[in-house]
């Protein structure tokens, strides 16, 4: 386990990775949980568009620990929701060309990713039919009081055979934890909470053609330890709609690998 520093500097690039670990993950190889709850819009010549609210779900768990480097586990579930009313979409009508749509898979994973000290380098996953190219970028760190704000943003090229286009996404996000609790050596986990944006260019499942445009996606997030402590709107969404991960989200992340679609 990476030993905890005396004092938190933001300039020092080995406390940038103790952040990183901590409070995204661990520093040991407990399991940790996410929830996300947020909006996707679409973007054309400046003008937003609701386009539909969304919950997540994260269950993660670093598999290895070294010391330049460590992998993860994870497994993503997404559950899409009408803007206005909140109920669970099962279609979804897009409002730019008024097609009726089949929503995409709701899960993403089990993958294993490796990141580097720095954050990770640029690095090609492959799950079935689809290709990921990511690169990462750690930091900066904002220390001021008892409050830690850390910086992690990742870009990804998602290609498809079936695609005429890749898909792109930038993932801008941004970390708190409280400083007492990310150097307390008792602690190998932080608590934390975080706000998210993604831009994005269209998903190809919703048929956009050639219209120009991108999607943002806004996000509020908060880590738990246990299932537990996961929003219980989100839980009972996960009980209905995949009851065996919520009775073992952690056993989950053996099942076999599922397509990115989302």
């Amino acid at each position: 386990m990476l030993e905890t520093p005396k004092a938190l500097n933001p300039d020092v690039p080995a406390h940038l990775d103790f952040l990183h670990r901590k409070i995204l993950y661990a520093l040991d190889e407990r399991p940790v949980f996410w929830w996300k709850r947020g909006t996707k819009y679409g973007v054309i010549s400046g003008e937003i568009t609701p386009m539909w609210d969304m919950w997540v779900f994260f269950v993660q768990r670093v598999v290895e620990h070294r010391e330049e480097s460590f992998d993860v586990a994870s497994l993503e579930a997404v559950y899409l929701t009408d803007h206005d009313t909140g109920a669970l979409l099962e279609t979804y009508t897009n409002p730019y060309t008024g097609e009726t749509l089949a929503l995409p898979g709701r899960l993403m994973g089990p993958e294993t990713q490796t990141f580097d000290s720095d954050g990770g380098p640029a690095e090609i996953s492959t799950l079935p039919g689809v290709s990921i190219e990511r690169t990462h970028q750690l930091g900066p760190a904002t220390i001021t009081g008892d409050d830690v704000w850390l910086s992690v943003d990742s870009s990804a090229i998602v290609t498809r055979a079936s695609d005429a286009r890749p898909f792109r996404v930038n993932d801008l996000e941004t970390f708190n934890a409280k400083r007492s609790d990310v150097l307390d050596p008792d602690q190998s986990c932080a608590p934390a909470q975080a706000t998210l944006h993604l831009i994005s260019s269209w998903q190809g499942w919703l048929n956009m053609g050639d219209r120009l445009g991108s999607q943002v996606t806004r996000l509020v997030a908060k880590k738990a330890f246990d299932f537990r402590g996961v929003a219980p709107e989100l839980q009972s969404l996960l009980g209905y709609i995949h009851p065996d991960i919520a009775a073992d989200p952690v056993a989950a992340l053996e099942r076999p690998q599922e397509s990115f679609e989302h």
